[in-house]
């Protein structure tokens, strides 16, 4: 956890990395991952004439950090990560030059590709209609959502009757909105309301969790077990739910970028390339076997 980094990121957001792809070959990471080896992969020619020429020199991508496994920071204070292997392989692919990685809020991601601040938002994003009639997104990975308590659930904490319980999610996310939602079921059942604790660093509201400050959390079940992974003191409970794609987001302005990524992504797919990426991480059965640009969602 590094707790400064809001701070930092908070005027106009932090810029963590930035160089040329060539350096991007495999390293090992502050959690002991050894990362998939980036200098293998070749542009694809029909890939690179389908970016834009604004993003052949620079692809500039948002990430809320930290949000681990996905994204979070290495003992050099760079970014390391499945999302952020998954970038550092598709820019390969694309032909870009430069991938700059930067630091903003959750809530703020959305705005700020709409803006032109960045081109690509990556936060373990689900897709939803809300989302997807403000921005451009491509599913790549699906994740459901699940409990987290305290390891060997001390207060025997039950997601189908947590009502009155203080129970917390990250803000601005699904997760969140699940969490409200049922804690307005528990007001009509005439129930007490669920004690919803939100807060914009994930990795904090896990540690009250393990202290047992907080009753339980809800959230992304691969980021729920890698926490668990990590975390003796913290355990997930129950089981996934509520399973959905996610992907990178692009401005509604740009297209041409959102349907070089999905070839980029298609292409990681039919090779093999995204699970083995995925699979230092121990993510590879996330991963989804088509890229979809903006999928319907019921």
């Amino acid at each position: 956890m590094w707790p400064s980094m809001k701070k930092i990121s908070a005027a106009a957001g932090a810029v963590l990395l930035a160089g040329t792809l060539a350096s991007c070959a495999g390293s090992t990471s502050a959690a002991g991952v050894k990362s998939y080896n980036f200098d293998s992969i070749k542009p694809d020619p029909e890939i690179v004439a389908m970016v834009p020429q604004a993003n052949r020199e620079t692809l500039r991508v948002v990430m809320d950090i930290p949000y681990s496994p996905a994204e979070f920071l290495d003992s050099n204070k760079q970014p390391v990560g499945y999302e952020v292997d998954v970038m550092k392989a598709l820019s390969r692919l694309m032909g870009v030059s430069e991938l700059k990685i930067s630091d903003e809020d959750f809530d703020a991601i959305i705005p700020k590709v709409n803006d032109g601040t960045y081109d690509v938002g990556v936060a373990s994003m689900t897709a939803t209609k809300a989302r997807m009639s403000r921005v451009n997104m491509v599913t790549y990975i699906q994740s459901g959502y699940i409990y987290g308590t305290q390891a060997g659930n001390p207060k025997n904490f039950d997601p189908a009757n947590s009502c009155g319980l203080k129970v917390a999610a990250q803000s601005g996310t699904t997760q969140a909105e699940t969490l409200q939602a049922n804690s307005d079921s528990c007001v009509k059942a005439g129930k007490p309301a669920i004690q919803v604790v939100t807060d914009e660093d994930q990795e904090k509201l896990i540690e009250q969790v393990a202290a047992g400050t907080l009753d339980a959390i809800i959230g992304e079940s691969p980021i729920m077990a890698y926490a668990e992974s990590r975390n003796p003191k913290f355990a997930t409970a129950g089981e996934a739910f509520q399973v959905a794609p996610q992907g990178p987001a692009t401005a509604k302005d740009n297209p041409e970028l959102a349907k070089a990524i999905q070839a980029g992504l298609q292409k990681m797919m039919d090779t093999g390339m995204l699970k083995e990426v995925l699979a230092p991480w121990g993510e590879e059965f996330i991963a989804l076997n088509y890229a979809t640009l903006n999928p319907p969602i019921a």
